[in-house]
């Protein structure tokens, strides 16, 4: 499924090859006027990479966002032991279930979703001086 910035930025893995192609696009990248890496990723994705980012989603994730407070999340309990303990008994149950190793894997192609259109960047990106500082860690190494 095509790789979603909303949706598919928790815990992600690509290999190198997808990562050089990624670097190709730093400008993209790191010049993208937006504060969220996920939100630069998806632009890249849509707007310089030849194959755009796929996702392959899994139904129990191994990845947990246990933190309740911040920008997107006002007027919220703070406290993360309840949501740890959440995440703790969704891993019990999917160790005694036996989920979390299986011995294999079942691959569901979705049908055809709506494409996602090109955004404008939530902003907080435009210094210059960021944008050379996320470009030197694009550079190669000797």
């Amino acid at each position: 499924m095509p790789w979603i910035s909303s949706k598919h930025n928790m815990g992600f893995a690509f290999n190198r090859t997808t990562w050089s192609n990624i670097r190709k696009c730093a400008r993209h990248f790191c010049t993208y006027d937006d504060y969220n890496w996920d939100w630069s990723l998806q632009h890249v994705s849509q707007q310089c990479l030849r194959r755009k980012l796929h996702a392959m989603i899994v139904k129990g994730p191994r990845v947990f966002h246990i933190g309740e407070c911040g920008v997107h999340h006002k007027n919220k309990n703070c406290e993360s032991n309840q949501v740890i303990s959440k995440v703790q008994h969704v891993l019990r149950i999917a160790r005694n279930s036996h989920q979390l190793f299986p011995r294999s894997l079942t691959l569901t192609v979705p049908s055809l979703m709506k494409k996602s259109k090109l955004r404008k960047g939530n902003g907080g990106w435009g210094d210059m001086r960021d944008h050379e500082l996320c470009l030197n860690m694009t550079l190669a190494t000797r």
